[in-house]
């Protein structure tokens, strides 16, 4: 693989991680928490349900990025979001809950995730919000 190529391999992967999506995704997952574990600051709602909606915007553009890496115009498919989401659900609102008492199963955390899979799935997978058009590739 030559230095050109490497570059652009880079620079995808690097315009993946900068979508604006991406980046207020992970501001205010960063807000909250400071705002939660720093100042013991808890908003109700927020509280409950931001981290859920922001996981899959965060780990799956995360994971594109390494797959844009090798491959520039790549999406990700069902065959890697269906397992991710199935896996998420089963261990934090399942297996978690049962084997301790820091965790609580609330089937509402499930719609949580695929609201944030949709922004995933809009904002970032189908479409790179900075200019990378990958819907009809």
């Amino acid at each position: 693989m030559g230095v050109s190529m490497v570059r652009n391999h880079i620079f995808r992967m690097k315009r993946t991680l900068t979508n604006p999506v991406f980046l207020t995704c992970v501001m205010l997952a960063t807000v909250n928490q400071i705002l939660e574990k720093g100042f013991g600051v808890y908003l109700p709602v927020v509280h409950s349900y931001l981290d859920d909606i922001l996981c899959f915007p965060i780990v799956l553009t995360l994971g594109l990025a390494m797959y844009r890496y090798f491959t520039p115009n790549y999406r990700l498919t069902a065959w890697h979001i269906w397992p991710t989401v199935f896996i998420y659900s089963v261990y934090f609102e399942w297996y978690l809950p049962r084997t301790s008492d820091a965790y609580t199963s609330d089937l509402l955390d499930v719609s949580m995730y695929l609201i944030g899979l949709t922004i995933f799935g809009y904002f970032i997978n189908g479409k790179d919000a900075v200019g990378l058009d990958i819907t009809n590739s």
